[in-house]
């Protein structure tokens, strides 16, 4: 700024030194031309005068000597005198210097008006002028008594020259004087200019410091200055300005940062810190308000991995869910195609520090501080860190997000890593009240005595299984189980030991068949699998497998043990039922009484001709 103000100030004062010595110069030349044609304009009428008086005289001889004396007298050039043609008509062309005439001069005759120019070389300046002689017949003389002319007619001209140079050099001279003065002027207002305007430069400096720092957010900078004008009165304004924002977005993070239950990481641009804050701030109740509308589980997760994914830009990181009755960890989802723990937490869940402390784990803090990892090598020598966040439901971990990133990540991880767990803390209340409610459903659709689902699960699922079937066009077997003779045991044991029964029998069942088939206590001593997606005929073949195993099974109680066989009925959705499904289980049905006309203990596939029927 200095440097652009002393350019500025000193090219303003040169242009104004060169503008004040042009416009003395301009009007000392002015001054110059006009008096040198005042001086003509005199000359010219003294010399017509003085002629005309020769001419009535008769003493025209004297002519030459008169011109040179005038000549002299007034510091003239030369001095001529130009015959017009009216008078070399009438007197001839007269002598011979008069026949050299000039163009300005012949001009001056033709047009009859005066006329000037300066003839200005290196060493030499002339001013001349050339100014016509009319005939008139006023005034002290008549010149149409002596000249047969008209009124008005050109009868010559008088041609004189001023010699200049030595006034072009007297004007130098003074110019150089009054510009050297007028230098010395100049530089010394120059100088208090530069003196003057000093602290204001150093104010407008300091407030262009503070101002691009204040553009960036940064609200702590202030202005020094020593003047008290109103110029410092400026400075103290926006140093208050700067003030009040420092103050006021300071407490609008405390605020937010008390409202969302943690504290973000600042940087020096308070406006961005805030501005991310409050727009975190709206995006995770607006996250909030979502998930209090989701239905399940699994779509909380889902947004959680969208958060985590999108919004934060993650590529790598898991969730995991604490089974706490089991005390086992589950898999909900893995982001960058690795299982990033070692599966034994999957099996223990005490192995996972972050679920076993409760507390947050940090690589980056404590170099591969978890045994756990399932990469440490990674860790030790290629820079891969971890950061794991236990999720507390219900006064207990009952999730882990684990993310994982490059050594060089690890400022823009420590900076989201309070954003991410905002979202946690507002996904944990509702994760807990959709893990009640899945439990409390859960229970609902569970046999408290076998540990099967029971009728109510099969009456909400019926009709979404037979849909997912038609729609992927796979068989679905259902098969009917009855305890053969049950009712003996209840009879000669007692409940208790037809309730042992039972249970035994349905565990064999569940152990026959996949963990993706479905497994329901239907009534009493009934058993009904869903078989999901088997190929057609492959039913009776399962059901064999679990007839086999339960006839093989030997349950012991405390009167001794026992065993028992199970007869099987057997139909296939859709093939058996036309795409109703509660037809095809009443079919089922119907060939499991065949197989009890049978004899029992045995599989009966069902057939159209077991049912003649119109209603099922």
């Amino acid at each position: 700024m200095r440097g652009r103000l002393i350019l500025k100030t000193g090219a303003v004062l040169l242009l104004l030194l060169i503008m004040t010595v042009g416009v003395v110069a301009f009007f000392f030349r002015k001054s110059t031309i006009e008096s040198s044609r005042e001086t003509a304009m005199t000359v010219a009428q003294l010399v017509r005068a003085t002629l005309t008086s020769y001419m009535v005289m008769g003493t025209m001889d004297r002519r030459d000597i008169f011109l040179e004396e005038v000549r002299r007298l007034h510091g003239l050039e030369y001095v001529r005198i130009i015959r017009g043609e009216a008078v070399i008509r009438e007197y001839g062309k007269g002598r011979d210097y008069e026949r050299a005439i000039k163009r300005i001069e012949e001009e001056v005759l033709r047009t009859g008006r005066p006329k000037d120019q300066i003839l200005e070389s290196k060493d030499k300046v002339v001013y001349e002028v050339v100014i016509p002689y009319r005939a008139t017949s006023r005034g002290s003389v008549n010149c149409l008594q002596c000249h047969n002319v008209r009124e008005g007619e050109v009868l010559g001209a008088i041609s004189i020259a001023v010699d200049l140079t030595a006034k072009r050099q007297e004007a130098l001279t003074t110019l150089s004087i009054y510009g050297g003065i007028a230098g010395v002027l100049f530089l010394t207002l120059f100088w208090i200019i530069l003196r003057h305007f000093e602290p204001y430069r150093k104010l407008f400096t300091e407030m262009r410091r503070v101002l691009n720092r204040y553009k960036d957010g940064n609200f702590k900078e202030r202005i020094n200055t020593e003047l008290r004008d109103e110029a410092g009165e400026l400075a103290k304004e926006i140093n208050l300005v700067g003030d009040t924002l420092d103050r006021t977005l300071s407490n609008v993070r405390e605020k937010v940062s008390m409202l969302i239950g943690y504290t973000v990481m600042e940087t020096e641009n308070a406006l961005k810190d805030t501005e991310k804050i409050v727009e975190e701030l709206a995006k995770i109740s607006h996250f909030k308000r979502a998930i209090e509308q989701d239905l399940r589980k699994d779509d909380i997760y889902a947004r959680i991995e969208t958060v985590l994914a999108d919004y934060m830009s993650l590529d790598k990181f898991s969730i995991y869910e604490v089974d706490e009755r089991k005390n086992s960890m589950k898999v909900i989802t893995v982001q960058g195609e690795k299982l990033w723990c070692s599966e034994v937490i999957l099996e223990n869940a005490d192995e996972c520090r972050a679920k076993r402390t409760g507390e947050d784990v940090d690589s980056a803090e404590f170099p591969c501080i978890c045994p756990r990892f399932a990469f440490n090598e990674l860790c030790s020598t290629q820079g891969i860190q971890y950061y794991c966040i236990p999720v507390n439901i219900g006064g207990k971990v009952g999730n882990v997000v684990q993310i994982v990133y490059e050594k060089e990540m690890d400022m823009f991880i420590r900076m989201i890593i309070p954003y991410i767990k905002g979202y946690l803390q507002e996904a944990s209340p509702v994760l807990e009240s959709k893990s009640l409610m899945e439990l409390l459903k859960q229970q609902s659709y569970i046999d408290q005595l076998t540990g099967l689902y029971n009728r109510r699960f099969l009456e909400e699922i019926a009709d979404k299984i037979s849909a997912q079937i038609k729609r992927r066009g796979t068989t679905l077997g259902v098969l009917m189980i009855d305890i053969d003779f049950f009712k003996e045991v209840n009879d000669r044991y007692g409940h208790d030991v037809g309730d042992r029964v039972l249970k035994e029998v349905a565990q064999v069942v569940k152990s026959s068949v996949r963990e993706a088939d479905y497994v329901i206590r239907f009534g009493g001593e009934e058993i009904l699998v869903l078989l999901m997606d088997v190929k057609e005929g492959m039913s009776e073949k399962v059901a064999e497998k679990i007839r086999r195993n339960v006839e093989s099974k030997t349950i012991e109680f405390s009167g001794g043990v026992i065993k028992k066989t199970v007869s099987v009925g057997v139909s296939e959705f859709p093939k058996d039922c036309g795409g109703m499904i509660w037809r095809c289980i009443k079919f089922a049905d119907v060939a499991l009484y065949r197989a009890k006309e049978e004899g029992r203990n045995r599989v009966v596939r069902f057939t159209p001709d077991m049912w003649t029927g119109e209603e099922y």
